[in-house]
C-alpha cells in the first residue's frame, strides 16, 4: 500500500476517462488503484482547465501519478500545461493494449495498468526497502 509516500504526503492519481476502451480503462485502473490504497483518484480535468485549488493540491501531492490512454497525452498535457509533471506516467498503448471505440475495459486490461502503476510507483517513491503501509527510507 502506497497511498502516502515516504515523505508522507499523498500520492495522487490523474488518468484519462476518453471515449475509447483506453480512456475507459485508464479510469478504471485509477479507481482500482485507489480501492487498494496505492493512492487517490484526483480530478485531472481540474487540473487542466486551470483550477488553482486542484493546481495547488497537485503540486503539494509526494507523488502525481498520470495514466494517459493514447498517444495525444491529454493528462500529461494538462499537468505541463499547469506547470507540473508527474513522478509516474503509463501511457496504455505502450503496454500493447491498442486503442478501440467504444467503453470496454476488459478486467485482464485494467488489471495490467494497474501493475504497471504500481511497479513504477514502487520504484519512483520508494528509496529502500518496503516496511509497514510505505517504504524503510532514511528520509
Amino acid at each position: 500500500m502506497l497511498e502516502k509516500t515516504c515523505r508522507g504526503g499523498d500520492v495522487l492519481i490523474l488518468a484519462c476517462s476518453g471515449a475509447s476502451n483506453v480512456g475507459q480503462i485508464s479510469n478504471e485502473a485509477a479507481k482500482a488503484l485507489t480501492q487498494s490504497g496505492q493512492g487517490k483518484m484526483y480530478c485531472a480535468v481540474g487540473v487542466g482547465a486551470g483550477l488553482q485549488d486542484f493546481i495547488e493540491t497537485t503540486r503539494s501531492a509526494s507523488a502525481c501519478v498520470a495514466i494517459d490512454g493514447c498517444p495525444m497525452g491529454c493528462v500529461k498535457k494538462a499537468l505541463e500545461n499547469a506547470g507540473l509533471e508527474a513522478d509516474v506516467y503509463v501511457l496504455i498503448t505502450d503496454l500493447g493494449i491498442e486503442k478501440q471505440p467504444g467503453f470496454d475495459a476488459a478486467d485482464d486490461d485494467v488489471a495490467k495498468v494497474s501493475d504497471a502503476v504500481a511497479d513504477a510507483l514502487q520504484d519512483a517513491v520508494c528509496c529502500g526497502e518496503q516496511s509497514g503501509d510505505c517504504c524503510a527510507c532514511d528520509e
